[in-house]
């Protein structure tokens, strides 16, 4: 782009509605696939009436209740554990301590942290082991529960774990920006303690900052798949499950289809009586504000929920440190506390299990950290430029819909024309899923970036090419590198578009380890695990480290 088509905004439209088109174009397919088959219009594909079969399904209704059950409760649970962090870690060491341990646990994918929170928390788990049995008197593993079980609560622990850090890393980031010094100090002053300091004054202005990160998180607890595979009970199983069961089974697309519709819809109820509640919740504590009531802060409280933080954190990098020691396990028998004996053989000696799906996967990563930042980089590009206006709800919209509402239609789609199991049709999908993500760590300092900047170097004669790759970039090496370290994890993690319109021919780790888990040694299913989270986790440090390295340079030379 020359820089006389810069101050123009021909190309960088053209450009944008590209982007805008590819992402939105397979929502749109994905969304009519689904409903078609539903209503009854593809019969060559889908025969009978889906709704009908669906209810006809005893499990349909056991099946909704543990979904709403364990959806809900897991969100309010992420909800409490966010707002006690804030209410009783911040300004304290702990808070330090545990921002520097939610990225790395933020990295690890699902599939691999559920692994790891059954090895944690099983009869046999290393949490029992730790305590037996000096402290338990238990020389064989306890016969008192199992994991999963049958009520949900290994998958609602498994959700908790994994989605609080996403919450609580979004409501980091907005702490600076609200001036919480600032207002602590003004209600302290006023005679508020810290507690009521923030329900009174910060927690109303944060909670519309991150209502957006929450539903993200409340849909992903409803329809989520992976997990609920690994840690969700079987019978019956989480709605999103038996509906993935359905397209496998003969004559049953109409019923997913039919099912993967109700999801959706319910989940759009579940985001109107989210906002009902804060209605109601704004009107009682404006009361309370207004009364202006003092009350008399807890110790016993703000130790309570300290040390509850502290404990999930915790559990959390247990759960990865089991799964490591797994990984290298010989023979460790109960209730040792460490293994008996350890190897490198798995990790050695079962190169056919771990080449394959490494390499799928790390093509997949690779291929969706470039073209989303290329894609996200065009985008706000032309916002910039007033090509496009800002219109960020768009980016939101396949992580309010249910995955699987959207891969059912599109599955039926590449089924159609013949282009499933395409490495192509994976890899866009994995792109569709990931780019959200990008754009929207992006846009905030892409918009507020000094445009000074800009306009210094173009009157020294910089063209537009040189501006974008030797100013803007540059300056925006730490964002832009943690959104690529994001669109790796993302595209590690994606289970559902790959099994839906892979056809079975792209093995990623992701696959392996879900596909794998109770059927094979739990010696190599930690191995794919780590594996699997290792990817992420050293792209992610590499975007720590090279923007530290940058720097460090740069001051050198001054």
């Amino acid at each position: 782009m020359p820089h006389s088509v810069s101050n123009g905004r021909g190309l960088p439209l053209l450009a944008a509605i590209a982007v805008a088109l590819l992402f939105s174009a397979p929502l749109l397919i994905g969304l009519g696939g689904t409903m078609a088959p539903a209503f009854g219009f593809m019969p060559e594909l889908a025969p009978g009436n889906g709704f009908a079969q669906l209810l006809d399904d005893p499990r349909f209704i056991p099946a909704l209740k543990l979904t709403i059950k364990t959806g809900t409760i897991a969100t309010l649970l992420v909800l409490l554990l966010t707002i006690l962090a804030l209410v009783c870690l911040n300004r304290t060491r702990w808070w330090r301590w545990m921002l520097a341990a939610l990225p790395p646990l933020l990295a690890i994918p699902h599939a691999a942290f559920a692994v790891g929170l059954v090895f944690l928390v099983a009869p046999s788990g290393w949490i029992v082991r730790l305590f037996s049995p000096w402290l338990t008197s238990w020389e064989r593993p306890p016969a008192d529960w199992v994991v999963p079980d049958a009520g949900g609560w290994s998958l609602i622990a498994g959700l908790v774990m994994k989605e609080a850090p996403f919450l609580l890393l979004a409501a980091a980031a907005q702490l600076p920006r609200l001036n919480v010094d600032a207002l602590l100090k003004i209600g302290l002053t006023l005679g508020y303690s810290p507690a009521r300091c923030w329900s009174r004054l910060i927690l109303p202005s944060l909670y519309p900052r991150i209502r957006l990160t929450l539903f993200v998180i409340l849909a992903f607890n409803l329809s989520v798949v992976d997990m609920a595979l690994l840690l969700g009970p079987g019978n019956p199983p989480t709605l999103s499950v038996l509906l993935l069961s359905y397209v496998n089974e003969p004559g049953f697309r109409a019923a997913a289809s039919a099912g993967a519709l109700i999801l959706a819809v319910g989940m759009a109820i579940f985001f109107f009586a989210v906002m009902l509640v804060e209605r109601f919740i704004a009107i009682v504590a404006n009361r309370r504000r207004e009364s202006g009531h003092r009350g008399h802060g807890s110790g016993l409280f703000r130790q309570v929920g300290k040390y509850s933080v502290v404990a999930i954190t915790l559990c959390s990098v247990l759960t990865l440190i089991a799964l490591l020691l797994w990984s290298f396990t010989q023979r460790w028998r109960f209730p040792s506390a460490l293994p008996d004996s350890w190897t490198m053989r798995h990790w050695l000696g079962r190169s056919d299990l771990l080449l394959d799906p490494l390499w799928a996967t790390t093509l997949f990563a690779t291929f969706c950290c470039i073209a989303t930042l290329i894609a996200a980089v065009v985008w706000l590009e032309a916002e910039r430029l007033g090509a496009v206006k800002k219109i960020d709800w768009l980016w939101y919209v396949p992580l309010f819909i249910p995955q699987i509402t959207l891969l059912f239609g599109w599955q039926a789609a590449s089924l159609i024309t013949a282009t499933d199991g395409l490495w192509l049709t994976v890899a866009y999908a994995h792109w569709v899923y990931t780019l959200p993500y990008v754009v929207l760590i992006l846009a905030v300092a892409w918009r507020e970036l000094d445009p000074n900047w800009n306009n210094a170097a173009s009157v020294l004669g910089a063209g537009y090419w040189k501006v974008l790759f030797r100013i803007r970039l540059p300056l925006l090496i730490k964002p832009v590198l943690q959104a690529m370290a994001v669109a790796v994890a993302v595209s590690v993690a994606q289970y559902l578009p790959t099994a839906l319109l892979g056809a079975g021919r792209h093995n990623t780790l992701a696959i392996e380890v879900v596909t794998s888990f109770g059927g094979v040694d739990r010696r190599v299913i930690a191995t794919l695990a780590v594996l699997q989270s290792l990817l992420p986790l050293i792209v992610f440090s590499l975007a720590l480290l090279i923007p530290a390295v940058i720097q460090k340079k740069q001051q050198q030379h001054s």
